[in-house]
């Protein structure tokens, strides 16, 4: 099979990918290969949970750069009773939305095939599939997406062959809980409370303790006044100290931490390549949950529910270390560190919900391991997934930026500190769309 452009991964950032493309040349000369049998939906869409929301409002969540209100007009069409750009919608649906625009632009998509390894010969990249076949490509946009988090240390064999222990949280899973047995979800973000309501939605009663290094649940949104500044300067001397000096400024004069926040979302990168290393090592150590748990918000419904779990007992939130699995054949002990010391307990079911592992040295995906063996990608940041220029272009073992192979999504995140959000990646497919097919 030949086309011009491949895009090997069929969820949100390969779609987006995809229909900025679209409208720059031939939708016929560009191809998605997908794994999945649906397209558009990647493990954030894929569910078809109607308690799992989106964590942004409606209002920004088209697939058009120029366009965001565009899921607003769709809902509209769709179901007019919904189309409020305020309310944050299922995510389920924001999936057919995408899957729906993608469709139609007309790209073929393969769906079913993995692409293990890449090869170049002369102006051409052959990618290798999962089933012996070949693609021939001139260009290749890499959208894979997450990896799985990064694995328990010290589960025992028993642990792992019971399914008590679930890594791919967003997998089926092996097994469900006893009715009323404790259940313990490693990480306390985003992630663990889908985890949540899921379990609670598939009739689950008991108690969830969520574990975390900092014991943080992510924040809710709010309503937000807008500052007309970033609170952040530009100018502002390049330290994790001196970013949170200015915050904590802005704070003290009266700006919401919601609004303080959202000030920095479009300078977030900038500020982020402004650190050396051993600031961004400092704020990656010291900062980090603090912005995360600000910056990726619940939905306020969800954040209602959470504080329900909490106050009746059902959800408790500790701060710790899960440092082992062990098992007997009738459940999981959970081995904790603590400031306290070291604690021991029993779970029926152990949840993995941790961040996705971005050190793609350790992550066993043939094409992640192919790219970095042959020297056509090298880690970014701080080790993180791959470093590619400011157009994506991914940054091999000379130094060079290539000019066949893109990256989109969370594959930049070695480059860039904001870039697994919707708003982020529709911007970075509109950009990748205007360089590589400038009007």
């Amino acid at each position: 099979m030949k086309t011009r452009i491949a895009i090997i991964g069929g969820g949100a950032s390969g779609v987006l990918a995809a229909i900025h493309l679209a409208q720059r040349t031939d939708p016929k000369e560009i191809m998605v290969i997908e794994p999945r049998a649906r397209i558009a939906r990647g493990v954030a869409y894929s569910t078809t949970e109607p308690v799992h929301l989106l964590n942004v409002r409606a209002a920004n969540m088209g697939a058009l750069a120029d366009g965001p209100g565009d899921f607003v007009s769709w809902l509209a069409q769709h179901g007019p009773d919904t189309a409020d750009g305020t309310r944050f919608m299922p995510r389920m649906v924001w999936g057919d939305y995408l899957a729906g625009r993608f469709g139609a632009t007309g790209i073929p998509v393969l769906h079913g095939r993995r692409v293990t390894r890449l090869e170049v010969r002369g102006g051409t990249t052959i990618l290798h599939l999962d089933d012996g076949n070949t693609v021939e490509t001139g260009m290749t946009v890499l959208a894979m997406g997450h990896a799985l988090p990064v694995d328990i240390p010290c589960v025992d064999g028993i642990a792992r062959d019971s399914g008590r222990y679930v890594r791919a949280v967003w997998d089926t899973w092996p097994r469900w809980p006893a009715a009323d047995a404790p259940v313990v979800l490693v990480g306390s973000g985003l992630t663990a409370i889908d985890v949540l309501l899921r379990l609670r939605r598939g009739g689950y009663g008991g108690v969830i303790t969520m574990i975390s290094r900092h014991g943080l649940l992510p924040c809710a949104h709010g309503p937000v006044e807008p500052v007309p500044s970033p609170v952040i300067p530009a100018d502002t001397t390049p330290t994790a100290r001196q970013y949170l000096r200015h915050v904590r400024v802005a704070l003290k004069n009266g700006v919401s931490w919601r609004a303080a926040v959202d000030s920095l979302r479009p300078c977030s990168n900038a500020l982020w390549a402004r650190l050396p290393d051993t600031e961004r090592r400092r704020f990656r150590r010291h900062l980090f949950h603090r912005w995360h748990t600000a910056r990726h918000r619940m939905a306020p419904p969800v954040a209602r529910r959470i504080a329900e779990e909490i106050a009746t007992g059902r959800l408790v939130v500790r701060r710790g270390h899960v440092a082992g699995l062990s098992g007997n054949g009738h459940d999981l002990r959970v081995h904790v560190r603590t400031r306290a010391g070291e604690e021991e307990f029993a779970a029926d079911m152990v949840m993995n919900c941790t961040a996705p592992d971005t050190n793609f040295r350790r992550v066993d995906t043939p094409l992640l391991r192919c790219l970095l063996d042959t020297g056509m990608a090298v880690p970014g940041d701080l080790d993180v997934t791959f470093a590619t220029d400011a157009n994506g272009a991914l940054v091999g073992r000379d130094g060079k930026p290539s000019t066949r192979l893109h990256a989109i999504g969370p594959l930049r995140a070695g480059s860039l500190f904001e870039t697994t959000a919707i708003p982020e990646i529709r911007q970075q497919a509109h950009a990748l769309a205007a360089f590589l097919f400038p009007s």
